[in-house]
């Protein structure tokens, strides 16, 4: 049973361990909040997934360090302005861990992206990205999808793919991680124009 840590409890953090836990991984969540950790824990439920029940082989916590623990790769996925400041908070605990970063878009202040944030940050980490035409609420319901994970790390990519490829999803890998970067962090734009384009 491999072990899998994320960070983040939001719906894609959630729905990520979800598939994970199905295909047969043991989950550890962080989140800031002690109500969902117990929401997740006692009543296993997601305030952001209403009718999903949460797989026996997730365990939420509220500490960083027992999350990433024998971890065998991180995921992390918290909201793009929250990257740095949760980052520094567990970078301490990664040490030769792969981090995989399955958050969108760019840092606010400096418009670098999350990659090269977390480099900034740790300059040594091992880095992978995480992305694909998916959705939160698709994932956690076994809906068929497909998603690339880049890195410039072979022994990464075979790792993530290893780990997430089974009979409802399907893993491409990519050593373009600022291309995989930049197109997940354009998706919600890219959306939206198609959507007006469709409209006018």
């Amino acid at each position: 049973m491999k072990k899998i840590a994320i960070i983040g409890s939001g719906s894609w953090g959630v729905a990520l361990a979800t598939h994970l836990a199905r295909c047969g991984s043991e989950i550890k969540i962080w989140s800031f909040s002690k109500e969902e950790k117990d929401l997740i824990n006692q009543e296993r439920k997601c305030k952001f997934l209403p009718n999903l029940k949460i797989h026996e082989n997730i365990t939420c916590y509220n500490n960083f360090e027992e999350v990433i623990k024998e971890a065998e790769f991180i995921l992390h996925v918290t909201p793009s302005k929250f990257t740095r400041e949760i980052f520094k908070q567990y970078k301490q605990y990664v040490g030769n861990t792969p981090v995989i970063i399955c958050s969108k878009g760019f840092e606010k202040e400096t418009l670098k992206t999350l990659d090269e944030v977390i480099l900034e940050e740790l300059p040594t980490a091992k880095i992978g990205v995480l992305s694909g035409p998916s959705h939160a609420e698709e994932v956690s319901i076994a809906i068929p999808t497909v998603l690339v994970v880049a890195s410039k790390q072979d022994d990464i990519l075979k790792k993530v793919q290893e780990t997430f490829m089974c009979s409802e999803m399907r893993i491409y890998t990519s050593k373009d991680v600022k291309g995989v970067e930049l197109r997940r962090s354009f998706k919600k734009h890219h959306s939206f124009l198609c959507r007006s384009s469709c409209r006018n």
